[in-house]
């Protein structure tokens, strides 16, 4: 075949794949069209190029974003095949070459979802909070649907739902890792039948049902991730409460979830698309990944740690925050003000996830105390390939943190080009996830570091609800989400035709009333470059108020100030010490240094955990224990109040004066024990 066949073949394809993705006909498209102003976002094109590399094409994000035009792609894709690190370890190779493994085994938990589980702990920064998100639907008794939801039938497709996809049997283990449950293990559907009362106690239920859901904690210990509950409405009417953990499920499978809820539900022997690869495949395949991981994209970040910034410094309140407030705000763009929104980020060459982005940016330097910091962006990408992971359930998400600097007064549209210009540089190197990047800053900075205001991006991931789900269902009258480590998550989602734009906000963390002045802020900037021209060449912090409430506040955990340095005092500390600083790393003269301050993750987490319960013979010491005491001090008190005191101590003296002796009087040591 010659080259110029094989130039049209490739422009075919790429056409044909972009094509699918935006849910156009191919026709529309063109060699020369601009594919991010046609629609595409970053996250789709992450996929692409992890497609094409796992296929062995030398391509990456920054040179494709750079030229975001089929007849450009096709110059990078016409180059001869080249195996490298990242074709020779990809995903998709990784999945197609796996092994057989016994599937009620623990396997590792995802980066994301170690930072959910380790967040639980009401002693980390803005913790004890779990990762959900809780929705209520609302099926109305009209012309059109003449009964409300049935008991037995959604109880039967939970059940189906549940044997179909095992990341909905999900346990966490102490040790910190995630097994599921044999198909046997099923969701409980609590039923509040409300017929018979009077409509200001079953709103009462109503309200109270919704309160404990909006905040709970699912035992996830336990192999609980989803609770759903149903409430028959003296109306006749009913409401499904709906609450998932973010552990088992990531921003796409709750869609895909809820879809096939709702199918099972029309008819429990739909026939669903066959899954060829579980979730448990994609984690081994990303396990065996991550050293090349490390090489590539972990140097990348590692190269940029001293010049990071950390999280931005908020208004927030001096009294302790011990008992977790989320509430929402939230405003809707109507299909008319989404395409007007959309044509002005398409005259500029922006996304519109970028220009949002932008935006929240902006309203966050105009009440943080520097104008340079860490912005947590999500992303939710899934390999593609031969092996079909679309329909799987499951946590993919990753992250990156967006360096965003706001100095200076630039125009709003120059601000945005910067703003993506770093995150497709950023997103390049996205398969190193923004939570060990966190963690390897904190290890640089010798304190625990978070980014605690997250930019979710929902675009291009498709309607939020299915029709079917609405057919079902009901219309979706309440949504939340709560995240440990997290002060606001703006959200933005399409709904409708239009977009939902929100902020998951902790109420309790903030000072009174500054978050109202910040939305209103933000959701007049986005109506601004909606309906105006002049907006985007203006600088927006000139439209900030001119009396602001400033940070007092440097800690994001008021209750949780670390206690003085203290040298390890007795012979168990000084044991656990030495362990420690053989895994961790430092000096050990800080028994009061927290873990994760010290730069642990969860693998060193682990390696310390075995050690420990290997020198003193501490069945008890397990993960669980280690976060709810991720000190020298703490584990040196676990260990000896779990065995024979006497006995633990004179495990610990001889443990450090072995650890004293240099090799030769070690090997002395030795010597005389055999003679």
């Amino acid at each position: 075949m010659n080259d110029a066949l094989v130039s049209q073949k490739l422009l075919n394809e790429i056409l044909t794949l972009v094509a699918v993705k935006l849910n156009v006909d191919a026709d529309t498209l063109s060699a020369d069209t601009d594919l991010f102003a046609a629609g595409l976002d970053s996250i789709t094109l992450m996929g692409f190029v992890a497609f094409w590399r796992s296929a062995g094409h030398q391509v990456d994000f920054a040179t494709l974003a750079h030229e975001p035009r089929a007849n450009a792609w096709v110059r990078h894709l016409s180059l001869p095949l080249t195996p490298s690190a990242h074709t020779q370890g990809s995903i998709n190779n990784k999945l197609t070459t796996r092994k057989p493994t016994q599937h009620n085994e623990p396997f590792a938990l995802a980066p994301m979802q170690y930072a959910y589980w380790l967040g639980r702990d009401p002693k980390q920064p803005l913790g004890g909070v779990s990762a959900h998100l809780y929705t209520e639907f609302q099926r109305r008794i009209d012309t059109t649907n003449g009964h409300s939801i049935n008991p037995e039938r959604l109880s039967s497709a939970l059940r189906k739902l549940a044997e179909r996809h095992p990341s909905l049997r999900l346990k966490v283990t102490t040790d910190g890792k995630q097994l599921h449950l044999p198909v046997e293990q099923v969701i409980p559907l609590k039923v509040n039948d409300l017929r018979k009362t009077t409509t200001e106690k079953a709103n009462e239920q109503l309200d109270a049902t919704r309160h404990l859901y909006s905040s709970q904690m699912l035992n996830i210990e336990a192999g609980e991730v989803l609770a759903a509950a149903l409430s028959l409405l003296p109306d006749g009417s009913s409401r499904l409460h709906l609450d998932v953990d973010m552990i088992a499920a990531d921003a796409v499978s709750y869609r895909t979830l809820l879809r096939e809820l709702a199918l099972l539900y029309e008819n429990i022997d739909t026939v669903l698309p066959p899954l060829v690869a579980t979730y448990r495949d994609f984690r081994e395949a990303s396990e065996k990944r991550w050293p090349t991981v490390k090489e590539t994209d972990g140097k990348w970040w590692h190269d940029r740690l001293s010049e990071l910034p950390e999280g931005p410094q908020l208004p927030l309140n001096n009294s302790p925050y011990s008992h977790p407030q989320t509430t929402r705000r939230h405003f809707y763009f109507s299909p008319e003000l989404r395409s007007q929104l959309y044509a002005q980020c398409l005259q500029r060459g922006l996304t519109p996830a970028a220009v949002l982005a932008t935006v929240l940016a902006e309203t966050l330097a105009g009440w943080s105390s520097e104008p340079r910091f860490l912005l947590n962006v999500p992303l939710f990408l899934r390999p593609m390939g031969n092996q079909d992971l679309s329909g799987v359930v499951g946590d993919f998400s990753s992250s990156v943190m967006l360096d965003v600097d706001l100095s200076g007064r630039d125009a709003f549209h120059e601000r945005a080009k910067h703003v993506q210009h770093r995150l497709h540089q950023d997103v390049t190197h996205a398969e190193y996830n923004g939570v060990q990047v966190l963690r390897d800053l904190g290890r640089l900075k010798g304190r625990q570091v978070i980014a605690p205001v997250v930019f979710t991006s929902a675009l291009n991931l498709g309607e939020l609800f299915d029709p079917a789900v609405r057919r079902v269902f009901g219309d979706p009258i309440w949504i939340i989400s709560q995240g440990p480590q997290v002060l606001l998550d703006t959200q933005v989602t399409e709904l409708d035709d239009g977009l939902l734009l929100n902020w998951d906000c902790r109420e309790d963390a903030f000072v009174d009333g500054v978050l109202d002045v910040m939305f209103t802020f933000f959701r007049q900037s986005v109506e601004a470059l909606a309906a105006t021209e002049v907006a985007w060449s203006n600088c927006l912090a000139d439209a900030l108020p001119t009396e602001r409430v400033r940070p007092q506040v440097t800690c994001y955990a008021p209750t949780l100030q670390n206690k003085p340095a203290a040298a390890p005092r007795t012979p168990i500390e000084r044991a656990v010490a030495s362990v420690w600083c053989a895994v961790i790393g430092g000096d050990g003269n800080n028994i009061h240094q927290n873990l994760f301050a010290a730069g642990g993750d969860s693998v060193l987490a682990n390696t310390l955990v075995a050690q420990l319960r290997e020198i003193f013979g501490v069945a008890a010491l397990d993960m669980q224990r280690l976060f709810n005491s991720p000190t020298i001090a703490g584990l040196a008190e676990v260990i000896s109040t779990s065995g024979d005191p006497e006995h633990i101590a004179h495990i610990a003296t001889i443990y450090c004066e072995i650890m004293a002796l240099d090799d030769e009087a070690l090997i002395a040591e030795f010597d005389e024990a055999a003679s």
